[in-house]
C-alpha cells in the first residue's frame, strides 16, 4: 500500500504553514537552546492551552536518563499540546533502602509539568528486592503505595497499578491474573483510602492474551478494583493499525459489555511504530528469515494519526505514545527508535503528526456519533471519523467554535473524490444549510494535510471539494462530511 500522498504529501518539512512553523521553532529551540534560557524562549513561542483535561499522553522516562533534559522535553510536549505523561514511579527507586525514602526526582518531575499544565501519570510499578512478592505480607508494598500516593494525589489523578503484567518480560512475578489482584487488590484499596476522587487504572495489558487474562481476572472478583481498563495494542511495526486496533478496542468494549462493565473508560497507554532501520537476516538452525527494524517515519507518522482517529472512534477516553525521546542506542534495535523526537530532541514526523492532530481535536471536542468507516474488499476501506469543535475556541489552527470537524484516509481506495459537507453553519458568512432555508449555500470547508498544514482543493458547481485521498489522512473543519463519497475521473 502507497502510504504517501501525491497531491497531499506525507513530505515533512516543505511549505510549512506558521503553525507549523512556531510548532517547529519551539521543537528546535529545545535541542539547541541552553536549559537557563530554554523556558522564557518556549513560552514566547507557545500558545498556552485551555485547563480542560487533556486525552493525550505520551510515555517518558523522566526520573531516570532523561532527567537531565527535563524541561525540554515537557516544553515539546507542551508545545505539542500533549497534556499527560506518563513516568515509571519504580518502588526501589524510591525506597533503594528499605525504610529511606526518596523523592527528590520525582517531585521535580511533577512540580516541573504542573507549571506547564501536564498532568503526570504515575506507573506504581514493580517488585523490590528486599520484599520478596507475591507473598502473604503485603504491607511492604501497600506502604509504598501509599506514601506515593499521599504524596501526589493532588496533582495526579488517576494511578497505574504495574505495566503490561500479561507479559512475561514485565511481571514480575504477578504475571497470572490470581497473582496479580493481590497486587491490585492492596494498592486499589490504598489509593482509595488516601485519595477517594482518585481513579485506578490496571496495568496495560498486551496484544499476548488479554481477553481471557481480563476474563480471568473479572471472574476472581477483580473487577471492582480497578476504574479504568488499560490497553498496549502494538501491531507488527511493519503493518498499518486498521483491522488490529479497532478489533482490539471492539472485543474489549463488547468484553466489558458481557461482564457487566460496560461503563468502564478504556485507555490506551502505550501505543506507537518504532522507526528503526530495518534488516533482515538469516537465523541459523531455524531455517526462516528474521526481520529487524521498524516502519520508515513518513509511514509511521500516517499510522499514529490513524490510529488516533480509530482510537477515538471507538470510544477512548485516553491515548498515550510510546515514547516521546528516541534514545537511539542501535541502529536496528526497535526498542531505541519508539520516539516522537530523536535522542538529540529534534523532533521526528510523527511529532508533527500527533501535534496535528491535537490541533486539529483539541481537548473538548466531542466525538460524534455516527457511521465512521466504509468497508469493501479485504484491506480496502475508507475512514472517516468526525467530532464537534469546542464551543469556546474551536480548534488551534482552525478556529470554528462549535463546528463540526474530522478526518478522512483510505486503505485501498486512492484516489480524488468528492467530499460533500452539509447541515452547519458556514465558517466564513455564519449562512446556515438546514431544509428550512434550502437557498443556503453548502458550507465552506478548511482543509490542512496530516502535518498541519492548510491546502485548497477544487470546488464543484454542488459545493463538494475534489481531496485526493489516499492514506495520508486530511483533516477538514467547518462542516459534517456526508456519504457516499464519489469518484472524481
Amino acid at each position: 500500500m502507497r502510504i504517501v500522498d501525491r497531491k497531499q504529501s506525507c513530505g515533512v518539512w516543505s511549505g510549512l504553514v506558521s503553525y507549523r512553523a512556531v510548532l517547529f521553532t519551539v521543537a528546535l529551540a529545545v535541542a539547541v537552546v541552553p536549559a537557563a534560557s530554554f523556558a522564557q524562549e518556549a513560552d514566547a513561542l507557545v500558545t498556552r492551552h485551555s485547563s480542560l483535561v487533556s486525552p493525550y499522553g505520551v510515555c517518558a522516562h523522566l526520573y531516570g536518563e532523561e532527567y537531565p533534559a527535563l524541561e525540554r522535553e515537557l516544553a515539546l510536549m507542551e508545545a505539542a499540546g500533549i497534556g499527560m505523561v506518563r513516568v515509571d514511579f519504580p518502588w526501589e527507586h524510591v525506597e533503594h533502602v528499605p525504610g529511606q525514602w526518596n523523592f527528590k526526582t520525582h517531585d521535580a518531575v511533577v512540580a516541573a509539568a504542573r507549571k506547564r499544565g501536564i498532568v503526570v501519570l504515575p506507573i506504581l510499578d514493580y517488585g523490590h528486592e528486599n520484599y520478596p512478592w507475591p507473598t502473604d505480607d503485603d504491607k511492604p508494598w501497600r506502604n509504598y503505595v501509599r506514601r506515593v500516593v499521599e504524596r501526589y494525589a493532588a496533582d495526579c489523578p488517576v494511578f497505574e497499578v504495574w505495566n503490561e503484567q500479561n507479559d512475561e518480560n514485565f511481571c514480575g512475578g504477578v504475571g497470572t491474573p490470581a497473582r496479580y489482584l493481590s497486587v491490585l487488590r492492596a494498592a486499589s484499596e490504598e489509593i482509595r483510602a488516601v485519595a477517594p476522587n482518585a481513579r485506578v487504572a490496571i496495568g496495560g495489558l498486551v496484544n499476548n492474551n488479554p481477553v481471557p487474562w481480563l476474563e480471568n481476572l473479572y471472574s476472581l472478583g477483580g473487577g471492582k478494583y480497578f476504574d479504568i481498563l488499560n490497553l498496549h495494542p502494538y501491531s507488527d511495526m511493519r503493518n498499518n493499525p486498521e483491522g488490529l486496533l479497532d478489533k482490539v478496542l471492539e472485543t474489549h468494549r463488547e468484553q466489558l459489555r458481557r461482564l457487566g462493565d460496560a461503563d468502564k473508560p478504556i485507555w490506551i497507554t502505550e501505543f506507537g511504530w518504532s522507526t528503526a532501520e530495518r534488516k533482515t537476516d538469516f537465523v541459523p538452525g531455524k531455517d526462516n528469515w528474521r526481520f529487524q527494524g521498524g516502519a520508515d517515519e513518513t509511514t509511521a507518522a500516517c499510522w499514529e494519526a490513524r490510529a488516533l482517529g480509530i482510537a477515538f472512534a471507538e470510544g477512548v477516553e485516553a491515548a498515550f505514545h510510546y515514547e516521546l525521546r528516541s534514545l537511539e542506542r542501535k541502529r536496528f534495535d526497535r526498542e531505541s527508535h519508539f520516539g516522537l523526537v530523536r535522542d538529540s530532541l529534534v523532533p521526528k514526523p510523527g511529532f508533527l503528526a500527533w501535534a496535528a492532530f491535537i490541533a486539529m481535536r483539541p481537548a473538548g471536542s466531542v466525538q460524534k456519533d455516527a457511521k465512521w468507516r466504509i468497508s469493501g474488499r479485504p484491506g480496502q476501506a475508507l475512514y472517516f471519523p468526525q467530532w464537534t469543535l469546542p464551543a469556546e475556541r474551536g480548534s488551534r489552527i482552525a478556529p470554528l467554535p462549535g463546528r463540526d470537524a474530522g478526518m478522512v484516509w483510505t486503505t485501498g481506495f486512492e484516489g480524488v473524490r468528492r467530499l460533500r459537507f452539509g447541515a452547519v453553519g458556514d465558517a466564513v458568512s455564519g449562512r446556515v444549510s438546514s431544509p428550512a432555508r434550502p437557498e443556503a449555500a453548502p458550507p465552506k470547508i478548511r482543509f490542512f494535510d496530516v502535518f498541519g498544514k492548510e491546502f485548497f482543493p477544487t470546488r464543484g458547481e454542488d459545493g463538494g471539494y475534489d481531496v485526493f485521498v489516499s492514506g495520508s489522512p486530511v483533516y477538514f473543519a467547518g462542516g459534517t462530511l456526508e456519504e457516499p463519497f464519489s469518484s472524481v475521473q
